[in-house]
């Protein structure tokens, strides 16, 4: 439970929060928990490998949508259920939460963008952004979104009558709670760490806030730190990328935050097949690789940007390397970070 909680609250495994991931991970994999066995089940984890990114983007998320949108008392009741068939009731209950929260998370992140793209992002350091109808529950991961794709400070606040209550993401150079924190004269609450934070302030504070979170940003920022940044550890071959290569990098595990999974760079690949959108804007390529073999890649939030692509010109690509276990069957596939033509 430490390992989870501390991956699910994005706390930097670093020191003695990676040690408490570590260990954690390992016992959750065996755990007896009744509830926590019918969680992982439910998440189709069963038989696969918990790392710290499954646990931060699969098992986290469905106990987070029953205290985002039902009562977190549910999550307690699975938590400590010692009955099989009740802790796989409750499960099926968060996936159907999980389900519609992702319905949710889609909504707001599609307003939240279209408000962003109309921002002077040259004078704007670091973003607000209000409105009624926000679920509370969801805007934490839509902020993450937005940091992903805008590079700057992101606090989401959702409006009921007169309050509002926030929650913000952050890049790594930039101190949210810090940054938060010389604003705390128009804030009713705020709590958080470096990456992330919540706020509970009046409606009638927010732009007032708004203009006070950016100057905070533009007092430690500057232009060239709200790039988006892509760091390549490493340039390898397609040949290099064998069993025992991804055994090695898996001792590196926990990855996450304040340690990175490491990102690798392969150049001048030839597409093995006509590149697709799946699922929700994600791109799935057949690549080329040595020896007549061929790898998937898959960027979840690259689909828009299929036209780039074309099955006659070589592509560079920036990925991480994972193991997909899908009907029993392992193999290694790339997670796309980035491409180029």
């Amino acid at each position: 439970l430490v390992a989870l909680a501390t991956i699910a609250d994005i706390a930097p495994l670093r020191g003695e929060n990676r040690v408490f991931a570590r260990y954690g991970l390992r016992m959750l994999a065996e755990t007896k928990n009744v509830g926590l066995r019918a969680l992982i089940r439910a998440a189709g984890l069963d038989n696969k490998a918990l790392t710290a990114g499954r646990v931060g983007y699969i098992l986290a998320p469905r106990l987070n949508a029953v205290g985002r949108l039902g009562h977190a008392l549910r999550g307690v009741e699975l938590l400590l259920s010692t009955d099989e068939h009740h802790a796989n009731s409750i499960a099926r209950e968060l996936e159907e939460l999980n389900a519609t929260r992702q319905d949710i998370d889609r909504a707001v992140l599609d307003e939240a963008r279209q408000r962003v793209l109309r921002l002077d992002l040259d004078e704007t350091f670091g973003i607000v952004l209000a409105a009624d109808g926000w679920h509370p529950g969801v805007i934490g991961i839509v902020a993450s979104r937005l940091v992903e794709e805008f590079g700057r400070p992101t606090v989401l606040i959702g409006l009921d009558g007169d309050e509002g209550k926030g929650s913000g993401r952050s890049i790594s150079r930039f101190d949210l709670h810090a940054g938060i924190g010389r604003c705390r004269h128009l804030l009713k609450r705020f709590g958080g760490h470096r990456s992330a934070a919540g706020v509970t302030i009046a409606r009638d504070q927010v732009d007032a806030f708004a203009r006070c979170f950016n100057d905070a940003a533009r007092a430690e920022l500057t232009l060239d730190d709200l790039v988006p940044e892509l760091r390549v550890d490493m340039e390898v071959a397609l040949s290099d990328l064998t069993p025992g290569f991804e055994s090695l990098l898996r001792h590196l595990e926990p990855c996450g935050v304040g340690n990175p999974a490491p990102m690798l760079m392969t150049r001048g690949v030839r597409l093995a097949s006509p590149p697709r959108v799946v699922g929700q804007g994600g791109l799935k390529l057949r690549l080329d690789a040595d020896a007549g073999g061929t790898l998937d890649a898959l960027g979840w939030s690259l689909g828009s940007r299929i036209g780039e692509l074309d099955m006659s010109r070589p592509v560079d690509i920036v990925y991480r390397l994972e193991r997909d276990e899908y009907q029993g069957v392992s193999r290694l596939q790339a997670r796309l970070a980035d491409f180029r033509t």
